[in-house]
């Protein structure tokens, strides 16, 4: 699936908060690794998705993860 693509299965599925997955792991494609979570922020952000991304190994708590969405992947 595109970033789009999963930003609307989530709006189809009525999700709360979405976090991606799969993104940033490993650099196998031609586009920037970083690009499907650029994507994915910018649909979320037009359908008015609750988007959260945390850094690779955080610790999220279910059910307290309506947390702001960080661009960590922007500092690196």
């Amino acid at each position: 699936m595109t970033p789009e693509q999963s930003v609307q299965a989530h709006i189809d599925l009525q999700g709360k908060v979405m976090i991606p997955i799969h993104n940033g792991t490993f650099d196998l494609a031609f586009h920037a690794w970083y690009e499907p979570l650029e994507r994915a922020l910018s649909a979320a952000d037009k359908q008015s998705v609750v988007l959260n991304t945390p850094i690779i190994g955080a610790v999220i708590t279910v059910g307290d993860c309506e947390q702001q969405s960080t661009r960590w992947w922007r500092t690196l």
